[in-house]
């Protein structure tokens, strides 16, 4: 395996990273509990570093299952964590005042079976807390030990900008692959002037790119039913697949890792095998 700096003060990390969005379950309906679970393990013999959960996904269940699994070997890994989007019985709305910030940590800190974070996250910036408040709460929160990093996700260039005036962020984490390039017009120009880590998300544009078959007419509850793409009917014509995905990404400047999704342990079998001859080649 081979390992990047975060930015240049953050962690060292493993080049592919560990998704934990299709861990929670929800709104994935392929995932066999069993078989996820080993597939942390399996991860992890594979050299496998970085693991990225968020509290929603499957309401706490991704981060739950990465504390369980891995708790043996904390000190060996880094945890990516995020805040900012709440929910209850009836509806999903985003928050980043304080209180919610200070409650969403100490409950990530519960399930993942840890007292400290390696990297927290802005998931989504709610358009309405001042951003001096939020970098304010996470400064206290990094000087207190609880979390070690700072990284935001799913920020435009100009919320970046104002976000490292007032804050010590390490990483950016955005979605970018081969049907995707936005990130390569502004936000990663900007992370490799500012030394800022990247991580790309959705590296198979949710499966789109591997080829994988979806129809978004199912009455199944998928996270795909909506994405464009799976519309269209395109994932037919893909050539390359999963190999070309990854190697894109691999080759990109200024990308320091990708998050993917594997649930089984034969997907980070086949995951680190391409990974690995990509770099011996």
């Amino acid at each position: 395996m081979v390992y990047r700096l975060l930015g240049e003060n953050g962690p060292r990390v493993s080049v592919i990273g560990y998704g934990g969005w299709a861990l929670g379950e929800e709104g994935w309906p392929d995932v066999e509990s069993l078989l996820a679970l080993r597939s942390l393990e399996e991860a992890f013999d594979r050299g496998i570093t970085l693991y990225d959960t968020a509290p929603f996904y499957g309401r706490g269940l991704s981060e739950e299952r990465i504390g369980t699994v891995l708790s043996s070997v904390r000190k060996q890994i880094v945890i990516a964590t995020k805040c900012g989007i709440q929910w209850d019985d009836s509806r999903i709305w985003l928050s980043l005042s304080r209180d919610d910030i200070l409650r969403e940590v100490e409950d990530s800190l519960r399930r993942l079976k840890t007292d400290y974070i390696d990297l927290y996250q802005v998931h989504w910036y709610d358009q309405k807390t001042p951003l001096l408040e939020v970098s304010k709460t996470l400064q206290e929160l990094k000087r207190q030990g609880v979390i070690r990093h700072i990284g935001v996700c799913n920020f435009s260039v100009g919320l970046l900008a104002k976000a490292v005036k007032w804050m010590d962020v390490v990483s950016v984490q955005t979605e970018y692959n081969l049907v995707n390039r936005k990130a390569e017009e502004e936000i990663l120009p900007f992370c490799q002037k500012a030394s800022i880590g990247f991580l790309a998300y959705s590296p198979l544009a949710q499966g789109f790119l591997a080829g994988r078959a979806f129809d978004p007419q199912s009455y199944v509850k998928d996270v795909r039913k909506h994405h464009p793409l799976y519309k269209t009917g395109q994932w037919r014509q893909i050539t390359g697949g999963k190999e070309e995905a990854f190697r894109f990404l691999l080759r990109a400047e200024g990308v320091t890792a990708f998050l993917v999704s594997m649930t089984r342990p034969s997907h980070v079998r086949e995951n680190v095998e391409i990974v690995e001859a990509f770099f011996s080649s």
